[in-house]
């Protein structure tokens, strides 16, 4: 068994903002803005966008922009990149650093975190778990004939739904395919968000606007220090393979609420 952690969602570089959390624990993952639609026309029927796709707490996207400023108006009627989802558990990313995923296995554990602030209170950005996935399979795509073969399994997945992003993720050469992940229904996505990171201490260490975060003394207990790489700030996988701390994680995982 093996254990991935995988950063996603929206952030301050990539959409102007993070994903809210609450007060109370609870919170709102907001995807990334799917900006590929910038430049090719799609159905507004079927694409969603920050004002018109509604979160957990029957809010749209676009009112967690919290000022009337630049991001919030060029992301008003920006497609939404809705992935991973939660209905039938999946999860699509074509991007070559994120080949690894094709070696998860069934009982493996995919784990989510995200980029996220305080809302309704005052709270720095910080990295958040917020759900898992319990691997079903994990596959690759890399030819447009397994595209319809795709729909049973990946139907609800953003790359599957609309073909465009399906072409251009396996037309790229770079991308070396894409990657695809199903999880099975003992998958979970969580009620409450739990901080896994902690800013670089010093001023002179930091490296870009906001500060680069790397996995907290708790959570090192918890995850180990993923061979020496405990930058968490940006979105590689990191994994856990060690089989005495893999079953140590994975059991607190599958108690968190």
């Amino acid at each position: 068994m093996k254990i991935a952690l995988l950063r996603v969602g929206i952030d301050k570089i990539c959409g102007g903002i993070h994903s809210p959390i609450f007060k109370d624990g609870t919170f709102e993952f907001i995807p990334i803005p799917e900006y590929f639609y910038r430049n090719h026309p799609f159905d507004d029927a079927k694409i969603k966008t920050f004002s018109t796709e509604k979160g957990k707490k029957k809010k749209s996207f676009i009112e967690y922009f919290k000022t009337e400023g630049k991001d919030k108006q060029q992301h008003k009627d920006c497609p939404i990149h809705a992935d991973p989802e939660f209905d039938s558990f999946t999860y699509g990313d074509g991007n070559y650093t994120k080949n690894s995923l094709v070696n998860l296995e069934k009982g493996d554990l995919l784990v989510f975190y995200a980029s996220m602030e305080g809302f309704d209170f005052e709270k720095e950005p910080s990295m958040y778990l917020f759900g898992y996935f319990e691997v079903d399979f994990a596959l690759l795509a890399f030819e447009q004939d397994q595209y319809e073969l795709l729909k049973d399994d990946f139907e609800n997945n953003f790359h599957i739904k609309n073909k465009e992003i399906f072409d251009r993720d396996i037309t790229n050469p770079k991308n070396k395919g894409l990657k695809l992940v199903k999880g099975s229904n003992k998958s979970k996505l969580f009620k409450y968000a739990y901080a896994i990171s902690r800013p670089l201490p010093s001023e002179s260490e930091v490296k870009s606007k906001d500060a680069i975060h790397v996995i907290s003394d708790e959570m090192l207990k918890i995850f180990g220090n993923f061979g020496g790489k405990i930058a968490i700030q940006k979105n590689p996988i990191r994994w856990i393979t060690n089989k005495k701390l893999v079953e140590q994680t994975a059991k607190w995982l599958k108690e968190l609420e």
